[in-house]
């Protein structure tokens, strides 16, 4: 067998799909703008907010909801933490029967405590006090707020090989924001030192 057809087997056996985990891209430091705008020098980036909060990969499948299996979420770690997210697993299946084309999807999302009477994310510290286990929707003071940044697999098709700029762009066409439950990462797209200084200042 040439190496070709071994990477073509590995391929076809083994690929993204939802109940199982994807390991999570993580951000890496730097020691300032300028180092990044040398590295991609004339070239246009997204910059986002970087939320207090919990990465949570979110899987979602509509044809198991008749056995309470449609939604899961995992930490950075891999670690299933459905059970003590019942809010969220609740916000999904809102988010998703908004929508009739949605079918299954894998979004990345940072899980944030939400005033939702003014309108604003607590500290990450409000999350740290719930129970991660037999946890039920009324034993819960804090509420989250999903906000979600990217998606990896959409209606049985991996978006893993597309670029961000276009999974970015089938989120924001499948997905509809409710506020201070789903909402979008703020985020800007820009090639310019002066607007990313300005955006940082944000």
């Amino acid at each position: 067998m040439k190496c070709g057809d071994e990477h073509q087997n590995l391929k076809a056996s083994c690929y993204i799909r939802v109940g199982i985990p994807v390991k999570p891209m993580l951000a890496k430091p730097t020691k300032g703008v300028n180092i990044v705008l040398e590295r991609f020098d004339g070239i246009e980036f997204t910059c986002e907010y970087k939320y207090d909060g919990f990465r949570g990969q979110i899987h979602f499948d509509r044809s198991m909801e008749s056995k309470g299996k449609d939604c899961h979420i995992y930490s950075r770690n891999l670690e299933n933490m459905s059970v003590a997210y019942p809010d969220v697993l609740t916000i999904i299946r809102e988010v998703s029967n908004e929508k009739e084309n949605l079918n299954n999807f894998i979004l990345d999302a940072e899980l944030v405590a939400y005033d939702t009477e003014h309108n604003m994310i607590l500290p990450f510290s409000m999350m740290t006090q719930r129970s991660r286990k037999h946890v039920t929707e009324k034993d819960l003071k804090t509420k989250i707020c999903i906000m979600a940044f990217d998606i990896l697999y959409l209606n049985d098709k991996s978006l893993l090989e597309e670029t961000f700029a276009e999974r970015r762009r089938h989120l924001h066409e499948y997905f509809g924001e409710i506020k201070g439950k789903f909402m979008f990462a703020v985020s800007t797209d820009t090639s310019s030192f002066e607007d990313l200084q300005k955006f940082l200042d944000e």
